[in-house]
């Protein structure tokens, strides 16, 4: 776990550099930066989208989103997304926390469960944070 003061807070349009810098590591997908205010208001737009940074010494060092799904049912399932810490602060605690916030999140907006979609590598992390294998996931991308 690491010592030093962080915290989380909600992401801000003066974030995205540094937010879209760390998501490569689990994307190849990087916009131009020329479009980073279109993108910004895109995403505000939206409804039910949580995204936090957590900081240490003014400096973003991880990533996370959580996505609010109204069922047709009437319950809520909250998807987690993007979850990522810089590579110099990664096995340090900053990725559980991350997750741990979002499941806040989900937990005060009423969701009866929460989604991810990982990588195998990453299963054993997530089963850290009292997540469990559930089903298979499949994805479909579309060419842009």
């Amino acid at each position: 776990m690491i010592k030093t003061d962080i915290f989380f807070r909600e992401c801000k349009q003066s974030d995205m550099e540094e937010v879209i810098e760390i998501l490569q590591a689990i994307s190849v997908f990087k916009p131009s930066q020329s479009n980073y205010l279109s993108i910004w208001d895109n995403f505000c737009k939206q409804q039910n989208t949580y995204s936090l940074v957590a900081i240490i010494d003014n400096k973003i060092i991880g990533y996370g989103a959580l996505v609010i799904e109204k069922k047709i049912r009437g319950g809520k399932v909250g998807h987690v997304e993007d979850i990522v810490t810089h590579p110099n602060y990664k096995k340090k605690g900053i990725g559980k926390l991350i997750v741990d916030s979002l499941y806040e999140i989900a937990e005060k907006e009423d969701c009866y469960k929460l989604t991810l979609q990982c990588k195998e590598q990453n299963v054993e992390f997530y089963k850290k944070c009292d997540y469990e294998v559930s089903g298979v996931a499949m994805q479909r991308f579309i060419k842009l």
